[in-house]
C-alpha cells in the first residue's frame, strides 16, 4: 500500500516563558526519556510510536515527585491502547484472532445472506463495537442538503479513491513535488453504491455486526485517530499528570496544567498548508489551549495526488454528495473537548466550505474553528480571540478560546 506522507505536522512549542533556573528536587524517573522541566517539581518525559495509524504519535508527560504511576506503566498502557485500536480499525490488513474492519468488509463481500436476511454477520471485540456505535450515533451531527457529511459506510467510494492513488501509472513527479496519477473519470462513480449506514445492524447482546444489503464496506478513517486519542487521554486524565498528546500530524490534546508556562496553558503551532514539496514546514499561528481541549485539523494537502491530465489536486476528503474531493479552503482546525467528535467535526466542517462551515461552528456550542484559506489568509469562528505571539524573534498570530 502506497500512501502520501502528510506534509502537515502540528508542532507543540514546548518552552518556558519564565526565566527561573531549574533545580529539580527529585530523582529523574527515567534518563532515557526525561529531562528536568522548567519547574522545580517536574520532569519533561517524551515518548513516541511509529507503528500505529500510519503516522508518528508523540506523548509528553510531566511527572512530579508525588506521582505513583511509573513511566513504564504509562508507556505500556498507552502502547496497549494504540495497538488495540490500530489493529481493530485497520481496513487493509488481517490480524490473527482479531475481527477488525478488514475482516468485517471481507465477510460482507458476499451476495448470499445468512439467516434473517443478514449479510456478513460477525462477532467483534467490544472495543470496536463501541467505536462503531459512537460513529453511528454522531453521523447526524453535520448535514448538507440532507446528506450526512460524515459516514463510516462510505467505504465503497473511498476504496476507488485509494486505488486511484495507488495506480501503477502514478509517479512521484519532481516538477509538481507530488504524486501524479491519472485523473479520475466521472463515470467511475456513475453507479449505485451500498453506502446507507442505516443498513448496518448491531446486536449489543452478542457484540455482533451485520448488514441488511450485500457489498457494504466500513471505513473509520474519518474519526479513528481522534477516537483512539480520546481513549488514551481519558486514561491519562485519570492519572492527574500534565500531558500533551499528539496523535499524528493533525490531532492534539492537552491535559492538566502546563508546568512549563507561567499561565499553565499549552502552545500548539499550526503548520502552514503546502501543496507540493517543501524543505521546511513553517507554521502560520499558535493556538493557546488549556487542559481538556482537542485540536484536530483536516486539509487538502495531507494526502492527495495531482491529476496528470488536468493538473488538479485530488485530496482524500471525499464529499458524499459528489463522491469527489470537497471543501473550498486549504484546511480547518477545530477545537472541541472530545477528540473523537473533533475528528468528525473537522472532516464534515471542511466539506461544508467556509461560509456554511463558519455559520455551523458559530451555532454549535463547544465548537470553534480556524480556517486557512487558499489566498493564505485566516478566518476564525466567533469564540476565538486573535492576539500576537513572539517566537525566535518572529511574531505570529495567537488564537485563544474566549
Amino acid at each position: 500500500m502506497k500512501k502520501m506522507i502528510a506534509s502537515f505536522i502540528v508542532l507543540m512549542i514546548a518552552f518556558s516563558v519564565s526565566s527561573c533556573t531549574t533545580t529539580t528536587v527529585f530523582t529523574n524517573p527515567n534518563k532515557d526519556f526525561c529531562v528536568p522541566a522548567t519547574n522545580t517539581d517536574y520532569y519533561k518525559c517524551d515518548f513516541s510510536w511509529t507503528s500505529y495509524f500510519d503516522t508518528i504519535i508523540r506523548l509528553t508527560v510531566y511527572p512530579s515527585s508525588g506521582d505513583s504511576k511509573t513511566l513504564q506503566e504509562i508507556r505500556d498502557s498507552v502502547s496497549t491502547i494504540l495497538l488495540q485500536h490500530h489493529q481493530l480499525f485497520d481496513k487493509y490488513n488481517a490480524y490473527e484472532g482479531i475481527n477488525n474492519i478488514y475482516a468485517i468488509n471481507q465477510q460482507a463481500d458476499t451476495p448470499t445472506p445468512l439467516k434473517n436476511n443478514e449479510y456478513g454477520k460477525m462477532q467483534i471485540d467490544p472495543i470496536l463495537f463501541e467505536a462503531i456505535q459512537f460513529a453511528l450515533a454522531n453521523e447526524e451531527l453535520v448535514k448538507a442538503e440532507s446528506v450526512k457529511l460524515f459516514s463510516i459506510a462510505l467505504g465503497p467510494v473511498l476504496e476507488i479513491w485509494h486505488d486511484l492513488r495507488n495506480q501503477t501509472s502514478c509517479v512521484d513527479d519532481f516538477f509538481f513535488g507530488s504524486l501524479v496519477c491519472d485523473a479520475p473519470s466521472p463515470q467511475l462513480f456513475n453507479r449505485t453504491f451500498a453506502i446507507d449506514s442505516s443498513k448496518i445492524i448491531l446486536d449489543e447482546t452478542t457484540h455482533s455486526i451485520a448488514f441488511s444489503v450485500p457489498y457494504m464496506r466500513l471505513d473509520v478513517g474519518g474519526f479513528a485517530k481522534g477516537y483512539a486519542a480520546e481513549v488514551v487521554t481519558d486514561f491519562l486524565d485519570d492519572l492527574n499528570i500534565p500531558y500533551i498528546f499528539n496523535a499524528g500530524s493533525s490531532n492534539v490534546k492537552a491535559g492538566g496544567v502546563n508546568p512549563q508556562t507561567l499561565d499553565g496553558f499549552y502552545n500548539v503551532a499550526l503548520t502552514q498548508p503546502i501543496i507540493g514539496f517543501s524543505l521546511s514546514q513553517p507554521f502560520y499561528g499558535i493556538v493557546k489551549v488549556g487542559e481538556g481541549v482537542s485540536i484536530v485539523t483536516s486539509g487538502n494537502y495531507q494526502r492527495y495526488f495531482i491529476g496528470s491530465q488536468d493538473g488538479k489536486v485530488y485530496h482524500h476528503i471525499i464529499d458524499p454528495r459528489t463522491f469527489f474531493p470537497g471543501g473550498d479552503t486549504m484546511s480547518v482546525s477545530v477545537l472541541h473537548e472530545d477528540g473523537g467528535l473533533a475528528d468528525i467535526y473537522s472532516t464534515a466542517v471542511y466539506l461544508l466550505g467556509l461560509e456554511a462551515g463558519l455559520a455551523f461552528v458559530n451555532n454549535t456550542p463547544g465548537l470553534e474553528a480556524i480556517w486557512y484559506l487558499n489566498d493564505n489568509t485566516i478566518q476564525v469562528s466567533n469564540g476565538i480571540a486573535v492576539g500576537t505571539f513572539t517566537y525566535n524573534n518572529q511574531s505570529y498570530p495567537q488564537y485563544t478560546l474566549k
